[in-house]
C-alpha cells in the first residue's frame, strides 16, 4: 500500500514563499533607488535670474535632473567688469545637496592645456572630448567646460583675462552619455554667452550663435 505523501504542498509552499521574498526584495530595492518618489516640478521663476531663456533651462532641469522630492536654487554674482566678476547658480535636490552647478569666474589668458589643467572641476564622468566654444570647450558626462576671452586688457592688471565657464553635475544625469554631453554642452554655451555680456567684455566670445 502506497502511503501519500506531503512533499508537494510543502514544495509549493516554498516556491510561493521564494517568490514572495524576491518580490518584497524587489520593492525594497526600488524604493531605496528612488522609484516611487514623486520628483518635484520646477518653474520658470524658480531659476536663478542669470540664467538665460529661463523656461528653456526649465524644460531641460525638468527631464534630466536627478529626481528629487523638491528643488531650490542658490545665485551668487558680482558684476564688477574686471577680475571680480563672477557669476554662479546652483541646483540643489533633497538635503540641499548640490546636483548641478553653472559658473562663470575670471582668470588671466594663457594657453587652453594649461587652463584645462587647472581650472576644469574634477569628476568621474569618463573621457573628455573637444567641441567648438570659446578658445577651447572641454566636456564629458559630468562637465562641459568653456575657455572664454573677454578682456583685451583687465581694467587693473592691465593683461589679457579670460572666464572659466562650467556646467557641473555632482550626480549623473537622467540620461544616455551622449545626451548628457550635449546637455551639459548646452547649458554651458548658453550661461556663458549670458556671463560674457554681464561681465561686459570687450573681446569676442568665440561662442556659436
Amino acid at each position: 500500500m502506497t502511503v501519500p505523501s506531503d512533499r508537494r504542498p510543502v514544495r509549493k509552499s516554498f516556491i510561493y514563499g521564494g517568490v514572495a521574498a524576491t518580490a518584497a526584495v524587489a520593492l525594497l530595492l526600488a524604493y531605496t533607488l528612488g522609484a516611487f518618489e514623486k520628483r518635484g516640478d520646477i518653474r520658470a521663476e524658480d531659476v536663478c535670474s542669470n540664467v538665460p531663456d529661463r523656461q528653456k533651462a526649465t524644460g531641460i532641469f525638468n527631464s534630466v535632473l536627478p529626481v528629487a522630492s523638491a528643488y531650490h536654487f542658490e545665485e551668487t554674482q558680482d558684476t564688477t567688469a574686471d577680475w571680480h566678476f563672477n557669476s554662479r547658480c546652483n541646483v540643489n535636490g533633497d538635503d540641499d545637496k548640490i546636483l548641478l552647478i553653472l559658473s562663470a569666474e575670471m582668470g588671466s589668458a594663457r594657453p587652453w592645456r594649461e587652463w584645462a589643467a587647472n581650472e576644469i572641476p574634477p569628476n568621474s564622468g569618463g573621457d573628455r572630448t573637444y567641441f567648438n566654444a570659446g578658445v577651447k570647450g572641454i566636456s564629458n558626462t559630468e562637465v562641459a567646460a568653456i575657455w572664454v576671452p573677454c578682456y583685451a586688457s583687465e581694467r587693473s592688471s592691465k593683461q589679457p583675462w579670460n572666464m572659466t565657464v562650467f556646467a557641473l553635475v555632482h550626480k549623473p544625469l537622467e540620461a544616455s552619455d551622449k545626451q548628457a554631453r550635449q546637455t551639459l554642452i548646452d547649458l554651458a554655451t548658453d550661461f556663458a554667452r549670458q556671463a560674457h555680456k554681464d561681465a561686459k567684455c570687450d573681446l569676442p566670445s568665440k561662442l556659436p550663435s
